[in-house]
C-alpha cells in the first residue's frame, strides 16, 4: 500500500488519547512510506496527523477546499496542497489518489466523506478498503446504527461487510495493506473473494 486517505477532525480540543491517536497514525504512515492523503487542514486531527507523517519523513498531500482556508487553515507549511472549489471535487481526488481510506473521530464532514466512499464500494463504483480507528470506542455508535439499519432491512449487508476497525494506528495499517491485497489478489475491482 503506497497511499492512504484520512478522513477526521478539523477541531482543536479534542480528547487526548484522540489527539496521541492521530499523530500515531501520521507518524506510523512516514515511517511506513505510506503517503497520506488528507483535507489539507492545519488544524485538528487533520493537522496533528499531516504534520507527524511529514516528521517521520513521509510524503503528505493536502486537498483543500478553498471555502474551508480561513475556518481550518491550510496546511502551506508541509507536503504539498492542491485548493479546490468544491467539496464534491476534493472528495472526487482523495477517492482518485488513496489505495484505501481511514477514518479517526471526526463530525458531520468525516461521516460525509466515510458514507460517500461505503456507498461508492457498496454499488461497485470503487473497491477499496475502509477502516474506522479509535482508542475510546468513538466508532461504537456507528458500528450500532449499521447494525440496526440492516437489521431493520433498508441497508444490505454487502453495504457494511467490509468495512474494517482498528484501535490503534499500526493495527489500522496492517489490516488496510492486507485488504489491499486481498482485492488485488482477487483482480483489483471490488471484494475479495471469500
Amino acid at each position: 500500500m503506497r497511499s492512504i486517505g484520512l478522513f477526521c477532525s478539523s477541531s482543536d480540543g479534542l480528547p487526548q488519547v484522540t489527539c496521541e491517536l492521530a499523530w500515531s497514525f501520521g507518524q506510523a504512515c512516514g515511517e511506513r512510506g505510506i503517503r497520506l492523503i488528507y483535507g489539507g487542514g492545519a488544524r485538528g486531527l487533520m493537522g496533528i496527523a499531516a504534520r507527524a507523517a511529514h516528521a517521520a519523513g513521509g510524503s503528505v498531500r493536502g486537498i483543500m477546499l478553498d471555502a474551508l482556508v480561513g475556518r481550518e487553515g491550510a496546511n502551506v507549511e508541509i507536503g504539498e496542497l492542491r485548493r479546490v472549489s468544491t467539496l464534491a471535487e476534493r472528495k472526487r481526488l482523495i477517492a482518485a489518489e488513496a489505495e484505501a481510506f481511514v477514518a479517526l473521530p471526526g463530525g458531520m464532514g468525516t461521516l460525509d466523506e466515510l458514507t460517500e466512499i461505503l456507498t461508492l464500494d457498496d454499488i461497485g463504483l470503487t473497491g477499496k478498503p475502509v477502516c474506522l480507528v479509535d482508542s475510546d470506542g468513538f466508532w461504537d455508535p456507528f458500528f450500532d446504527m449499521l447494525g440496526r439499519f440492516s437489521a431493520y432491512g433498508v441497508m444490505r449487508a454487502s453495504a457494511a461487510g467490509d468495512l474494517l476497525r482498528a484501535h490503534g494506528a499500526a493495527e489500522a495499517l496492517d489490516v488496510c495493506a492486507a485488504a489491499v491485497s486481498a482485492r488485488a489478489a482477487a483482480g483489483g475491482h471490488g471484494r475479495a473473494a471469500a
